[in-house]
């Protein structure tokens, strides 16, 4: 084993948890190993402080009154986010959305208001026409197209 491995088993090695083979591959390490030893033994002295240390009994009740706080927070606070924030997200989406289409509907006119309408469908067919458009001075991009599009009515 390597020292990375004892260092992971320390605590199972203290606690006794590890299997025959890990045990007398720790030991072995350890007894090999001055690094790891002494790091055994740091471990090792810390918990012996902790195991001797005085213990208190806690007040009757304690871990029930604590254990009900606790729940009485959680389910107030998942409450407070599963039925507030969602609403709120709602009503700012409605909010947006009807302030969209009121403006839309008061400033649309607006917008179209200086724009003529064809009067009839002839005219429509009319504004495509490139007749409608300046000559184009030779060596442009507007003389090419023209060229290329006189070329491909012929065939």
């Amino acid at each position: 084993m390597q020292c990375i491995e004892i260092r992971q088993l320390i605590s199972s090695y203290i606690d006794d948890q590890l299997g025959l083979n890990e045990k007398n591959a720790f030991t072995f390490h350890v007894r090999n190993c001055s690094k790891c030893r002494e790091e055994l033994e740091e471990i090792q002295s810390v918990h012996k402080l902790f195991a001797s240390a005085e213990r208190f009994s806690a007040p009757y009740g304690f871990t029930t009154r604590i254990m009900a706080s606790l729940e009485t927070k959680e389910t107030s606070r998942w409450w407070a986010y599963l039925t507030l924030r969602p609403f709120v997200l709602q009503a700012m989406e409605v909010a947006f959305a009807l302030i969209v289409v009121i403006t839309g509907m008061l400033f649309g006119p607006l917008l179209v208001a200086d724009r003529g309408l064809p009067q009839s469908p002839v005219t429509v067919q009319e504004s495509f026409y490139l007749d409608l458009f300046q000559a184009a001075p030779s060596g442009s991009i507007g003389s090419i197209y023209l060229t290329l599009a006189e070329a491909t009515d012929e065939k």
